[in-house]
This record gives C-alpha cells, sequence and structure tokens, in this order.
C-alpha cells in the first residue's frame, strides 16, 4: 500500500512539474538578428543583401522598392537603366552615373545607384526624392525602418506593466522586447486570438498579449492618405473625335468644312518606318490651322506600322524608347497640336509589358507640354497579337483615354460572313473592358463602314470574301441589286442579302438607326465620349444623329 501511495505522490509530482513547465512563460530574450535589418510594413529582410551603407548613406533594393512601394518602377538589365514614371515626369538613372535625366533634360545627383553581385541598389538620396517616405536607422535595434508617409496604421499604447513583445503568439515563444514601458506608443497590424501583431517605432516585430496594449481606433501613427486620382480630370463635356484617314503628303487640303457635333479631330498623319525610329510626316500646317480656326482639337494618330517585330525592336530598349519618344514629342511640339493618338497595334504579347512601359514613360513628356494622351485598343479576345497584346488596366493609368475600337467583330479575312459591329457584341466588349478601365477614361470607338461579303460555291466548299465600302457605296451597291432589307435585332442593323448564280452577296448595313443605337451606349455606360473610323465614309445625316445622341453640350 505505503508502494502504491508513493507512486502516486510521484505520478502527482510528475504531472505538477509538466504542468508548471507548460504553463510557465518563456523568459529567453533573443534578437531579432545581429546584422543590420530592413523593416517595411509588418515585413522583416534579415539578410544582409537587403540592405548596405556606403559612407552612412543607406541603399534598398531595387526588388523590394518595386515590391513594396512602386509596381511601376523599371529596371532595364542590359542597359543598366532604371525608370521611374508618375502623371508629370520620366526620370532615368544609370549605374554609377552621377547624370540622369527628367523629362529628357540632365540634371546631376551626389550618389548613383549601384550594382553589386547582379543586385540593383538605390541609395536613399533617390528614393527621397521619388516617394513621400521616412527611412531611418536605429542604431539600438539595427533595424532600417521604410514607411510611406501617406499610410494608416493603427496604433495603440501599452496600459500595463510586465508586458513583453514575442516572437509568435505564444508565451512558450522567446522575447524580442522584455517589460515594454508604460505609454510605448505601437503599430498594430493584426490580431490573433488574445494578442496582436505589433511593430515598435524602431523596428522590432512581434506579438503582444491584448490586456496590456489599448488599441486607439480613430488617431493613426501617420497623416491620411491624399486620395487621387491617377492624374484623370473629368472633362466638362463629351468627345466626338473622328479619325480622318490621310494616305500620303499633300501640299493642298481641299474644301475643310466644320463638322457637326466633333470637337477632336485624329489626322493620320505619323507612322514609325524602321527601327531606327524614323517617322513618317504627313502633316500639313494648313489643315491644322483650319480645323484649329473652327474650334476643334488636334490628336493626330501615330502607329508602329502595324509591324510586331520592329515594335519589339524599339520597345525592348530602353534607349530606343527613350530616342523614339523624344522623336515624337519634338515633331507634336513643332506642329503645335493639342494631344497624340496612339495606335500600336498587331505588337507580340511577349512586349505587352514593354508597351505600358513606353507609355508610362511617353505620358509624362506630354502632359508636360500640356498635351492629352490618347491610346486605341481592341476588345478582348483571344488573340494573342491584336488583344492580349495590351494590360488595358494599366494603360488606362498612363492616358488620359483609352479608345476602344469596337468593330471588325468580323474582319477583312473572316472565314465568317457577319457584322463589322452588331450591336450586342459592342455593349459585350465594353462591359468586358469596363471591368479594368475607368467609364470616364473611355472612347467608344464606331465604324463608319460595313463589308460586302462574297460567298462563292465551289466543288471544294465555299470561298469567303470581303471588301469595305463606304456608306454611299453601299447604298449604291443595295439600289444596284434591288436588296431588300430587313432589320435585325441581334445585330442592331439593316441585313440584306441577293444571290446570283454560284455566289451570294451579303451586307450588315451601318446607317444613322445602327449609329444611335451604339452612340446611345455612351450615355448608358457614362462614357467619356465616341470616336468614328472614318471621316469620309459616313453619310451627312450621320453627324446630327451621333451629336444628339450622346448630348453634347
Amino acid at each position: 500500500m505505503k508502494k502504491i501511495l508513493v507512486v502516486a505522490i510521484g505520478l502527482l509530482l510528475t504531472i505538477l512539474v509538466v504542468l508548471w513547465n507548460y504553463f510557465q512563460p518563456n523568459e529567453q530574450v533573443v534578437s531579432i538578428s545581429d546584422e543590420p535589418y530592413l523593416v517595411i510594413g509588418d515585413e522583416i529582410y534579415s539578410d544582409s543583401n537587403y540592405i548596405i551603407f556606403d559612407q552612412e548613406t543607406i541603399y534598398i533594393p531595387f526588388d523590394v522598392i518595386k515590391e513594396h512601394i512602386d509596381s511601376n518602377l523599371f529596371y532595364d538589365d542590359s542597359e543598366e537603366m532604371l525608370i521611374f514614371t508618375d502623371e508629370q515626369k520620366v526620370i532615368r538613372y544609370t549605374v554609377d552615373s552621377t547624370e540622369a535625366t527628367v523629362n529628357h533634360k540632365k540634371f546631376y545627383i551626389n550618389n548613383p545607384i549601384k550594382k553589386i553581385e547582379g543586385k540593383v541598389y538605390i541609395p536613399e538620396e533617390i528614393l527621397y526624392s521619388l516617394y513621400d517616405l521616412e527611412i531611418v536607422y536605429w542604431e539600438d535595434t539595427n533595424a532600417v525602418t521604410i514607411d510611406s508617409k501617406d499610410l494608416n496604421y493603427l496604433s495603440g499604447l501599452v496600459i500595463l506593466e510586465g508586458g513583453d513583445i514575442r516572437h509568435s503568439f505564444s508565451r512558450k515563444s522567446p522575447i524580442l522586447l522584455k517589460d515594454v514601458p508604460v505609454e510605448t506608443e505601437l503599430i498594430v497590424f493584426e490580431e490573433y486570438k488574445d494578442w496582436y501583431k505589433v511593430r515598435t517605432m524602431d523596428g522590432i516585430i512581434g506579438y503582444i498579449e491584448k490586456d496590456y496594449l489599448k488599441v486607439n481606433l480613430t488617431n493613426n501613427i501617420n497623416r491620411p492618405k491624399n486620395e487621387r486620382e491617377d492624374g484623370y480630370k473629368k472633362v466638362d463635356k463629351k468627345i466626338n473625335l473622328t479619325w480622318d484617314y490621310i494616305h500620303s503628303k499633300v501640299t493642298t487640303i481641299g474644301n475643310i468644312v466644320p463638322i457637326l457635333g466633333v470637337n477632336v479631330v485624329s489626322p493620320t498623319w505619323f507612322s514609325i518606318l524602321n527601327e531606327k525610329a524614323e517617322i513618317q510626316d504627313k502633316a500639313n500646317r494648313d489643315y491644322l490651322s483650319q480645323y484649329k480656326r473652327f474650334g476643334y482639337q488636334i490628336w493626330p494618330l501615330i502607329n508602329n506600322g502595324f509591324d510586331p517585330d520592329r515594335t519589339s525592336k524599339l520597345l525592348s530598349s530602353s534607349r530606343l524608347r527613350e530616342n523614339l519618344i523624344e522623336k515624337i514629342a519634338r515633331l507634336y511640339s513643332e506642329y503645335g497640336v493639342d494631344g497624340i493618338n496612339i495606335d500600336f497595334e498587331n505588337v507580340y504579347m511577349k512586349d505587352k509589358d514593354l508597351l505600358t512601359q513606353f507609355v508610362r514613360e511617353l505620358y509624362p513628356v506630354f502632359k508636360e507640354k500640356g498635351m492629352v494622351v490618347s491610346i486605341d485598343v481592341t476588345p478582348i479576345s483571344v488573340s494573342e497579337n491584336w488583344s492580349l497584346c495590351y494590360d488595358r488596366k494599366e494603360l488606362s493609368k498612363a492616358v488620359d483615354y483609352m479608345i476602344l475600337m469596337a468593330y471588325d467583330q468580323h474582319w477583312a479575312d473572316s472565314p465568317v460572313a457577319g457584322s463589322v459591329a452588331q450591336y450586342t457584341w459592342v455593349e459585350e466588349s465594353l462591359k468586358a473592358v469596363l471591368k479594368e478601365v475607368y467609364h470616364e477614361k473611355i472612347i467608344l470607338g464606331v465604324p463608319f463602314y460595313t463589308r460586302l461579303w462574297t460567298i462563292k460555291r465551289t466543288d471544294k466548299g465555299e470561298e469567303v470574301s470581303s471588301k469595305a465600302l463606304s456608306m454611299d457605296d453601299a447604298n449604291k451597291f443595295i439600289e444596284e441589286n434591288n436588296i431588300e432589307l430587313v432589320w435585325h435585332e441581334e445585330s442592331g442593323q439593316y441585313y440584306g442579302e441577293v444571290s446570283k448564280g454560284n455566289i451570294t452577296y451579303k451586307i450588315w448595313v451601318e446607317d444613322v438607326k445602327s449609329l444611335e443605337l451604339k452612340s446611345s451606349l455612351v450615355n448608358k455606360y457614362d462614357l467619356a465620349g465616341i470616336a468614328s473610323w472614318r471621316k469620309g465614309f459616313e453619310k451627312d445625316e450621320i453627324w446630327p444623329a451621333i451629336s444628339n445622341t450622346i448630348n453634347l453640350n
């Protein structure tokens, strides 16, 4: 019996020791790192590669800044060039060079960017000039903290003695900071059951029990964020733009007359000819002066020649992009136009981000000159070179307007005959883009042309071909062939066909009624306006129909 009692007492003592050890807090105090470490928000980077010091100047890795501060910051590894863009400026820095440029104008810096063992580092001097940051080195903790001044951090105040900041949310976790003094202010990130994830001002990140902290739900550590709209300024009235196709350089302008409702004309004056960024110039100063007398803005179009290889070559080099933008800006400034319409089509999908970067770099240069920047994009589809090459969401942040070319639903070489832009397809295309782009930035592009489809029956099957017709030419064909037109609800167009022997002709007509329908989408979705391809293909009654529909002021 006595033996059993001894065993029971021993077992009880063992249980008590285990329970005591289980509930006894860990008193071990550890440091986050013996070497300098970087703190951004609630994340710690303790690897020595994340921060370097050079003569008391702090250098931060490019990839850290891109991940946490500015996702649009761009580095060209082959040319060792760092490129910053915002609404007002494009700034270029080169590794180990104290010479930099802002909007193509030189300036000098004290500390250049560095490249060490393949990793790019940015000095605090440059970071301060680009971003509203606080970068502080804390000797007591060996931490460098980086905080954006426009972030809202929740704050908390220590209210009881004996509170410890631990490595994890458990009393068994090692202590990072013991006995945090009462009235110490901490940054509060998250809560985990009975714990808060916190950070001290000098860069210690860990967990403190809720009982020791009073969270302030009204006051934040830093000042409130300044709201902005990506540089967008709402226009007072709807834009009514028409593209004017200019085939070649002309010396006389012909008969230019006012166009009812139109307030922007975009002549197709410029085209990139080669990888040297030489530009074909078809501009005419008399043309410009005459339209300006009528009160129109002129946004000349520049295209990439629709050559994907040439475009890829120009976009892939930061220096070639810079050279191209300089040439374009100089050309547009010389003519004194009001804006630019960028029409880059047939671009490799692999160059999607480079196309966005090109526009980011161009935008501030043109804004400095007081010009409007617009870009043309196609509807969203699975086509790589014609659709997936556009990052519409990011592009919209770097332009004033994005023109959705809502036509060529059935293109010239389509294997199936169909409408160029049936109403339901146009609306669905628009709705898809609206998921990525603010409605105030979108201009809806509509066609003034139709396609006459020829379906030829042969022993090998049907051969389908088409040709584009202006409204007058379409009406002439319909009249000459006595085609009876029938209204087609889905397409929002009149449709007609006629057969002659083994050939059937089909046509979906663009006219006042079809364009009034498509124009009404500007009102339905409160778009920035409408654009039409192209001037000269329309009938006179089209202009008042569009103007009255979109309610121009």
